[in-house]
């Protein structure tokens, strides 16, 4: 059947010179013959006109040798095989996912101008910070003072609280919290507040937010919690009890992301004033206007709502110390984490309530 392949052969080729249009000339002179086959391709590269061509050429071979289609002779060689051209795929268009529909705010912070209504103060661990110490540790009475990384105490002055100024108005509620170091422009940090409406020690709100990158207010992973079965803080609330594993923390999510009752409830931004510095804003009628007590925190550790309080799930041997001289040294299992005080607001202390600033 060598015949057959040599006529198929011809006639492709004749077929091929024949769509260049017979005319082998171009700018520079004549076309090689090789160029005039490439160019009647070229000019007729498109998937129906190349089968139809190929397979017109390939029935006059076929007829040529005397073989007719569906004879049922067989060749003595492969049969030949038709090419087809790489042709770009078509884009098929893809289903649209189903999306959460945008949240629509009705309400947005504004501006920090007027005085704070109340603070704490933090200790500033960078002092000592190079030798892997701080002082202000508490863990014994839930203020925790460990910026430092686990064994090693690497220093992270972007976790080190200093100071926290709170500002309340009739729709907003602002914390403005201030770092040892500039806050970071990456990382997997969290910052928050701790809200205690019935200044028994128990939080009843958390509010969390992980480090902003805008200076923009923006709503994106900002949560509220609520402990609704009021068993933060165990038997005795802010000091710290045998670890006990049966707590649960902050169980009930209120707030993510402006999913919730309210797409306005809190909201976070990167202090446009202050490197070293985030805002978190809230509604004050999350807290009502009775009063309340109040204290801030960051976290680059566990981040886990159901171990609040910390001291209340690892012992003093198991989170270590920051202290050089404790049998404890270094901070193991409770680390890279900072908690301030409680201040209060709205109401007058008596003085012995558990956690505020001063008090034991």
């Amino acid at each position: 059947m060598r015949r057959t392949a040599d006529i198929w052969m011809a006639v492709v080729l004749v077929f091929l010179l024949g769509l260049a249009g017979c005319n082998f000339g171009g700018e520079d002179g004549p076309l090689s013959l090789e160029e005039a086959v490439q160019a009647g391709v070229q000019a007729t590269l498109t998937k129906e006109a190349w089968l139809t061509g190929v397979e017109e050429a390939r029935m006059t071979a076929i007829a040529a040798d005397g073989v007719s289609p569906g004879s049922g002779q067989q060749e003595e060689e492969a049969p030949l095989t038709t090419a087809t051209p790489t042709l770009r795929p078509t884009v098929q268009p893809s289903l649209t996912p189903t999306l959460k529909p945008a949240v629509a705010h009705v309400q947005f912070p504004g501006g920090i101008k007027e005085k704070v209504d109340t603070y704490v103060k933090d200790r500033d661990s960078s002092e000592y910070a190079a030798d892997g110490i701080t002082y202000g540790d508490d863990y014994r009475n839930n203020v925790l003072e460990r910026p430092f990384t686990s064994e090693v105490m690497v220093y992270q002055g972007g976790l080190d609280i200093i100071r926290v100024n709170l500002k309340v108005g009739p729709t907003w509620t602002y914390a403005i919290i201030y770092l040892a170091d500039n806050l970071p422009t990456t990382g997997t940090m969290k910052y928050g507040l701790e809200l205690d409406l019935d200044e028994n020690g128990r939080g009843d709100y958390l509010i969390q937010a992980s480090l902003p990158t805008s200076l923009e207010w923006n709503v994106d992973n900002v949560q509220v919690y609520e402990d609704k079965d009021e068993d933060v803080g165990g038997k005795s609330p802010m000091r710290n009890d045998p670890p006990d594993e049966t707590l649960n923390g902050y169980e009930t999510l209120v707030f993510d992301s402006g999913e919730g009752a309210d797409p306005d409830l809190a909201w976070v931004r990167r202090n446009p004033d202050e490197l070293n510095s985030l805002q978190i804003a809230f509604k004050t009628e999350l807290v009502g206007d009775t009063g309340y007590m109040w204290s801030a925190w960051s976290d680059d550790s566990y981040q886990a709502l159901d171990l609040w309080d910390y001291h209340d799930h690892f012992s003093i041997e198991s989170a270590g110390s920051p202290y050089p001289g404790s049998p404890y040294y270094p901070i193991k299992r409770v680390f890279s984490f900072d908690s301030t005080c409680r201040s209060y607001y709205g109401f007058k202390p008596k003085g012995n309530e558990p956690g505020l600033c001063g008090s034991k």
